[in-house]
């Protein structure tokens, strides 16, 4: 028995009437009000932790680079900032753990990972500021073998065990740190080489001093870039403080608050 042939004009057809379909569907979605909606009760609302020295910091006249730069976005959209601090945020890279809401905030800011698990359900907007393990010491220089160095682990997410195993595969002798404050007086004593710190910890400590920082072997612990997070389906706000922070990030403010937290000093690379 023959069969039939398809008559091919029928197949353009349903292909046409599932475009139409998906397009009609498309009509029924709440449309985009995230930046309309800022705009009419005249705030952004940014979460942060309570402190994330040098992104946030109790301090009215310096309160940290990531909350000054939420003031200038807000600034460029035409509304003020509400700061809302979060006792949940910074204990950990995984916003996941962090437990917001679109109820509490616009923006997530204070340590907030540029990574694959965040884009999952964030939309993030880079800050150019990264962060990870460094080595501060009087010259450029990574840890060796029976060298004494302190290490400062900070309240980060960055991976201690990671680093407390290339520790002892190297046969370096860590010195745990009370305070980051002890640095100083530890280095000038001579009783340590030097000390591994997140970043953002020695950004204040390098800053005018006669010190030097170095990424502690980024081949196996890669820099993490930082960002500002909005909420994915938030396109129009996204889309807005996107644009002002393009704009902030090119002028001359962004240079000289990046001066003010330390931010601007060089961090060198030995491999």
């Amino acid at each position: 028995m023959k069969r039939r042939k398809r008559n091919p004009w029928l197949t353009v057809a349903i292909n046409l009437a599932l475009i139409a379909a998906g397009l009609t569907a498309l009509s029924f979605l709440p449309p985009d009000n995230s930046l309309a909606e800022v705009r009419r009760i005249g705030a952004l609302k940014l979460c942060v932790p309570s402190e994330y020295p040098v992104l946030v910091e109790k301090d009215l006249q310096k309160p940290g680079f990531d909350v000054e730069l939420a003031r200038k976005i807000a600034e460029e959209l035409g509304v003020r900032l509400v700061e809302n601090e979060m006792m949940s945020m910074g204990k950990d890279f995984n916003p996941r753990n962090w437990q917001l809401t679109r109820g509490q905030c616009n923006v997530i800011a204070g340590g907030l990972a540029d990574t694959e698990t965040t884009r999952s359900f964030l939309q993030t907007i880079p800050t150019g500021i990264e962060t990870g393990w460094v080595a501060v010491s009087k010259e450029p220089a990574t840890p060796q073998e029976g060298q004494v160095w302190a290490v400062w682990p900070g309240s980060s997410g960055l991976d201690r065990i990671a680093l407390s195993s290339w520790l002892r595969e190297r046969g370096i002798r860590p010195v745990l740190l009370q305070s980051p404050d002890q640095i100083v007086d530890l280095i000038e004593s001579g009783q340590i080489y030097g000390a591994i710190v997140e970043r953002l910890i020695a950004a204040p400590l390098v800053s005018g001093q006669a010190y030097a920082m170095t990424w502690l072997a980024p081949e196996t612990f890669t820099p993490v870039q930082l960002s500002q997070g909005l909420w994915k389906g938030d396109q129009t706000l996204y889309r807005a403080a996107k644009q002002a922070m393009e704009k902030i990030r090119a002028s001359d403010w962004y240079g000289e608050a990046k001066v003010r937290y330390g931010l601007d000093a060089p961090i060198a690379v030995i491999q």
